[in-house]
C-alpha cells in the first residue's frame, strides 16, 4: 500500500524514471501536454509559425456531454404544442393501406438505409428539405409508395411521382410521418443552437485526457465567490460610494441629555460593496484580528487606565447617571461619586463607584471570600446578572452612605464602535449613530470585548488574544463589491479556465489556495491595519504558473537539436499577453482593499509551486531533471512560507515606512489614510461623549 501511494505521488510529479515508463507512453504524455498547451494560447501566432493553433478560433472538445434525455423533453413539449408528433399517425378512411408479406415468404431482406435526418450536424429549415429531396428516392422507397414511370427511366429503378410531366419534390410527396420527423429534427438543432449544446460530431475522436482536465474548480471556487458577494450584499448592504473620506451627519442624543450635532467618517467603497467594517466582520484580512497587535495593546492599555479614574455622574435632579470623568461630569447640576481612601465603604473597597453595579449590592455572582470581587481595580469586575432589592426611590447623593449610584437610571451603556477596539460609555442612540454594538447589559468598557466583536467570524479561543489565523483564506472568498468581482470573473473564467484545461483540477487548487494564502500572509505583514480582499495573490499565482510553462518550453525549443523558432515566436506572443494582464492587475492594487504586496508575494510563491507540481518543467539537454527542480523547489516554497509566519508573530510591523507606497498611491490628502501603518488613536472611553 505504501509502495502505491508512493507511486501516486511520484507520477503526479513527474518523477517516473526511464525505465518505469516505455518510450510509446512517454511520448503519448507528451502530445497531450502539448496539445493542452496549445489549447491555452492567447494571441495567434503569425503565418509559417510551426502548428501552433489559435486558441480564440480553435474548436475545443466541450467538457461536458449534453444529457439528451432533458433537451429531448424540452423538443417533445415544444412538438406537442406546435402539432407535431413522433408517433405513428392513425389511418383515415379512405387511405389505402400497406400490406407486407409473412416474414417467412419475404425472400428478400429489408434494405437498410441511414436516415438523413438524423446527422449530428446542425441546419436550418432549407437545408432540411434539401436533405429530404436529395434522398427522396429512398424515403419513397422505404413507405412501399407505387411511383409513375419517368420518360427516360432505366428499368428497375425506382419510380418517381409525375406532375405535369416532371418529377414532384419537396414535402409533398412524404408521408406525414417522416416530415414530422425531419420538422422535429431541424426544431431540435435549433433549440440546441439557442440553449448552446454542442454535440459530438460524427466520426469526432475524442482524447479521454481531455475530459480528465474539465475545470472543475475553476467554476466552484467562481461560484463560491459569487454567492458569497451576494449574500453579503443582501446582509450588509452597500457602503457609501466613493475613493475619499465620506463624511455623515446627524443629531443625536448624547449621555448628557442633550441633542448634538454629530459627524462620522468613514472610507468610501469604490468597488460598490459593504463598507469597510462590514468586509471586517466577514473575514477580511486584518492583522489585529490575527494576533495580538503592539499599538492596539497599548492603546487599549491606555483606555483602560483612563477607566479607572472614572466614578459615576450623578445628576441633582434624579434625571439618570453616567460612568465618566471627572471633567466630563459638570458640578453645577450633578455629583460625581468616587470612592477613595477617605471613603467610608464597607467591606474596604476602595475602587469605584460604578453607576450599577457593587460588589455589596450583587447577588450572582457575590463577593464572598473565597472569590471577593477585586477591591482595588473595580476594571476586573465581573458582569452582575442577579442584584439584591434595591429601593428605586432617589433621595440624591447628599445623605451620607447613600447608594445614589445604584438607585439611578443609567444613561449610558458600553459601545464599541469603529475598527481598532474602541469603546465609549453613550446613549444607544449615539451607538447606533456610530455603527457600533451597544451592550445593555454591561456597565463597563472593561467587560466587553470590543474587538472580538468587530473581528466578527468565529470566537476567539482566548477573549485577550485575537487568533483568527484563517483569514490568510477566508480573504480570498471575499469581494469588495461588484466591480472587485467582475474582474475577478473575467480574469478566472478566461485565464484561469484555459490554465486549468492544461494542468488538471488538482495542481490548480494547489496553486491557487497556496498562492492566495503566501500574498494575503505577506500582506498581514506589510500592512497590517489596512483591510485586504479578493484573490488578488491566488491569481498572481495562476500567472506565476502560464509564465513557468512558456518560459520552460522556450528554453526547451532553444536548447533543442531541432530548429523551433517558429514555435517560439508563438510562444513569446503569449508571454507578453500573459504580462500585459499582469501588470493590469498590478495597476489595480494601488486602489483600497486591493494589495499589491499579496500581488507579489503571491507571484513568488506561484513561481515555486507550479515548478513543484507542474509536469514538463525539466530540461534534459541541460541536465536538468524533473527531481532536482521538484526537491530545489519544494524546499523553497516550505522555507518561504515558515519564513512569512514567523515573521507575521515574531517581527509585526507597526510604524510607517515606505513600503505602503508600493501599495497606495495618494491622489489625494485622505486616499491613502486608511493604509497607514500606524495607530495612533490613544484612548476612545470619554473622547466621542459630554
Amino acid at each position: 500500500m505504501f509502495n502505491n501511494a508512493k507511486r501516486s505521488v511520484f507520477e503526479f510529479l513527474g518523477l517516473e524514471t526511464e525505465e518505469e515508463l516505455p518510450e510509446d507512453i512517454k511520448k503519448e504524455l507528451k502530445e497531450r501536454w502539448r496539445a493542452r498547451r496549445k489549447r491555452t494560447l492567447l494571441i495567434a501566432p503569425e503565418k509559417g509559425q510551426g502548428d501552433e493553433v489559435d486558441a480564440r478560433t480553435t474548436r475545443r472538445i466541450p467538457h461536458k456531454k449534453p444529457k439528451k434525455a432533458v433537451a429531448r423533453l424540452l423538443l417533445d413539449s415544444s412538438a406537442n404544442a406546435m402539432g407535431l408528433s413522433k408517433e405513428k399517425r392513425k389511418t383515415t378512411e379512405g387511405e389505402p393501406l400497406r400490406s407486407f408479406a409473412p416474414a417467412t415468404l419475404d425472400k428478400h431482406p429489408k434494405p437498410t438505409f441511414d436516415e438523413p435526418w438524423k446527422t449530428e450536424v446542425f441546419f436550418d429549415d432549407k437545408e432540411a428539405i434539401d436533405i429530404v429531396e436529395s434522398n427522396e428516392d429512398e424515403l419513397d422507397f422505404r413507405m412501399g409508395k407505387k411511383k409513375k414511370s419517368v420518360s427516360g427511366a432505366a428499368p428497375g429503378d425506382v419510380e418517381l411521382d409525375v406532375v405535369g410531366g416532371k418529377p414532384t419534390v419537396g414535402m409533398s410527396s412524404m408521408s406525414q410521418d417522416v416530415v414530422d420527423a425531419v420538422v422535429l429534427q431541424v426544431l431540435e438543432e435549433n433549440v440546441c443552437k439557442l440553449l448552446s449544446c454542442r454535440w459530438k460530431e460524427k466520426n469526432s475522436v475524442i482524447d479521454e485526457d481531455d475530459f480528465m482536465n474539465r475545470p472543475y474548480f475553476t467554476y466552484f471556487i467562481t461560484f463560491v465567490q459569487t454567492v458569497i458577494l451576494i449574500c453579503a450584499l443582501a446582509i450588509y448592504g452597500i457602503g457609501p460610494f466613493g475613493v475619499d473620506e465620506v463624511v455623515v451627519q446627524d443629531v443625536v442624543l448624547k449621555p448628557n441629555l442633550a441633542l448634538e450635532a454629530e459627524a462620522r467618517r468613514e472610507f468610501g467603497n469604490m468597488w460598490l460593496g459593504p463598507s469597510q467594517k462590514d468586509l471586517i466582520h466577514l473575514g477580511a484580512k486584518y492583522s489585529p484580528c490575527m494576533r495580538k497587535d503592539p499599538n492596539l495593546e497599548a492603546a487599549l492599555a491606555e483606555q483602560r487606565q483612563e477607566e479607572r479614574g472614572t466614578g459615576c455622574c450623578v445628576r441633582d435632579d434624579g434625571s439618570g447617571c453616567v460612568q465618566t470623568t471627572v471633567h466630563k461630569c459638570s458640578k453645577l447640576i450633578s455629583t460625581f461619586v468616587k470612592w477613595n481612601d477617605s471613603s467610608k465603604i464597607d467591606n474596604g473597597y476602595k475602587s469605584g463607584a460604578v453607576c450599577g453595579l457593587d460588589p455589596n449590592h450583587c447577588k450572582s455572582p457575590s463577593s464572598t471570600p473565597p472569590f471577593e470581587w477585586d477591591k482595588k481595580d473595580f476594571t476586573n469586575w465581573p458582569v452582575c446578572k442577579a442584584t439584591k432589592n434595591v429601593s428605586r426611590s432617589f433621595k440624591g447623593c447628599s445623605q451620607p452612605g447613600s447608594d445614589c449610584h445604584m438607585t439611578c437610571d443609567l444613561l449610558g451603556r458600553p459601545c464599541c464602535f469603529g475598527i481598532q477596539g474602541e469603546c465609549m460609555i453613550t446613549t444607544r442612540e449615539h451607538c447606533e449613530f456610530r455603527q457600533g454594538y451597544f451592550h445593555d447589559d454591561k456597565f463597563l468598557c472593561s467587560q466587553v470585548n470590543c474587538f472580538e466583536e468587530i473581528c466578527g467570524m468565529i470566537p476567539f479561543v482566548y477573549d485577550d488574544r485575537p487568533d483568527q489565523f484563517g483569514r490568510i483564506l477566508s480573504a480570498n472568498l471575499l469581494h469588495a463589491g461588484l466591480f472587485h468581482l467582475l474582474v475577478t470573473l473575467i480574469f478566472q473564467l478566461w485565464v484561469m479556465r484555459l490554465t486549468e484545461q492544461m494542468i488538471g483540477w488538482i495542481r490548480m487548487m494547489i496553486i491557487y489556495i497556496s498562492s492566495g494564502c503566501a500574498g494575503t500572509l505577506a500582506s498581514a505583514i506589510l500592512t497590517p491595519y489596512q483591510v485586504e480582499v479578493g484573490p488578488s495573490g491566488a491569481q498572481f499565482g495562476i500567472l506565476a504558473c502560464m509564465f513557468v510553462d512558456i518560459v520552460n518550453q522556450i528554453l526547451v525549443n532553444k536548447f533543442s537539436s531541432e530548429d523551433k523558432s517558429a514555435e517560439n515566436r508563438g510562444l513569446y506572443f503569449n508571454l507578453g499577453a500573459y504580462s500585459a494582464i499582469l501588470l493590469l492587475l498590478f495597476f489595480l492594487g494601488v486602489f483600497p482593499w486591493m494589495d499589491n504586496w499579496s500581488h507579489i508575494f503571491g507571484f513568488i510563491f506561484g513561481l515555486f509551486i507550479s515548478l513543484v507540481v507542474m509536469k514538463e518543467t525539466d530540461i534534459k539537454d541541460k541536465g536538468i531533471t524533473r527531481l532536482h527542480i521538484v526537491v530545489t523547489f519544494g524546499i523553497l516554497s516550505l522555507a518561504l512560507f515558515l519564513f512569512l509566519i514567523i515573521m507575521f508573530y515574531a517581527a509585526p510591523l507597526t510604524e510607517s515606512t515606505w513600503l505602503q507606497y508600493i501599495n497606495c498611491i495618494p491622489f489625494s490628502d485622505t486616499f491613502c489614510k486608511n493604509m497607514d501603518v500606524t495607530i495612533n488613536r490613544g484612548s476612545t472611553y470619554s473622547k466621542y461623549v459630554k
